[in-house]
């Protein structure tokens, strides 16, 4: 996707701002702004927003955060159309490496699931076991890709590919995801979608949000550092994450269907990446990422109870 020309949105944005507004200044933006063209765009009123190529499952998940309750930090769409939106320009830059995640990132997500628990916002894809299966083929393609360019790594991605094959179909997964409540997720809450300025911490991206079981955000955003270890041990999901879920929610969430939703999350976690992975962080990172989503099918098979569908 690539940004509209300039005329194609200014228009819209001065009628939501209600003057003319003219462009002075641009430059690309890096960070968790990046996954698409992106360009900060100063204006002549002394203003500066974010044009952003944007997808509708983007555009409909801005528009679901922005009906949250509470102290929500998320990106303000100003206007949007055809591929793209405008943003409102947060100053600051990415967390930095090392920085502990800031408790409103966390504080947004659990306010986030809350209040879309149960419910699906129109627009946005939900993770069933359709949505699973293509989920496994996607990662089986670009492993199976990745050993035709790689021979020194080809046994490695291989037979990652093959087990990625049998989760397409592992009736855990389809056990945990009929059993488990779903919500609106991020998707792609990693610490470098995690923004950090005057005003506080923003996650910005919201281009992957899906209606899923929301450990799955919580998951990628403890995850350890991504040029390390895939078994690396994970930062612990904060107690702040919980109590304002539960509070938002009015009760706790059993400690049986925690246990579920999180071995589930790393499943899925470490399943999405394995394409990058396999990509850009070669076969020794393939492997640890698989063996770690084994162990986590073991603990979710452990925390079913060893039911199965059959």
């Amino acid at each position: 996707m690539t940004a509209p020309p300039d005329d194609v949105w200014l228009g819209p944005l001065a009628t939501r701002l209600r003057h003319e507004v003219r462009v002075v200044g641009r430059e690309p933006l890096a960070g968790g702004y990046a996954s698409a063209a992106v360009e900060r765009i100063d204006l002549d009123d002394g203003s500066s927003v974010v044009l952003k190529a944007a997808g509708a499952e983007e555009v409909a998940a801005l528009r679901a955060v922005a009906v949250v309750n509470g102290p929500v930090r998320v990106p303000r769409m100003l206007v949007t159309g055809d591929g793209w939106i405008v943003l409102a320009h947060e100053p600051g830059g990415p967390l930095p490496p090392g920085t502990p995640v800031p408790d409103d990132a966390w504080r947004t997500l659990a306010l986030v699931h809350a209040h879309w628990r149960r419910n699906r916002p129109r627009g946005v894809p939900v993770v069933d076991p359709t949505w699973w299966g293509r989920l496994c083929a996607l990662a089986s393609v670009g492993l199976q890709a990745a050993a035709a360019r790689t021979p020194q790594g080809r046994d490695a991605y291989l037979d990652a590919d093959a087990v990625v094959r049998t989760w397409a179909t592992d009736d855990r997964i389809t056990t945990a995801l009929a059993a488990l409540p779903r919500t609106l997720c991020h998707g792609d809450a990693h610490r470098g979608n995690v923004h950090t300025g005057p005003s506080g911490s923003v996650l910005l991206d919201w281009g992957n949000a899906r209606v899923a079981p929301g450990s799955l955000d919580a998951v990628v955003l403890a995850a350890p550092p991504p040029d390390g270890p895939a078994d690396a041990p994970a930062e612990p999901v904060p107690q702040l994450y919980r109590d304002t879920l539960h509070e938002a929610l009015g009760e706790a969430d059993p400690p049986a269907m925690i246990a579920v939703e999180s071995a589930w999350a790393r499943v899925a976690a470490h399943l999405q990446y394995l394409p990058f992975a396999a990509d850009h962080q070669g076969p020794e990172r393939v492997s640890s990422m698989v063996r770690v989503a084994s162990a986590a099918l073991a603990e979710l098979d452990d925390a079913l109870g060893g039911r199965r569908l059959r």
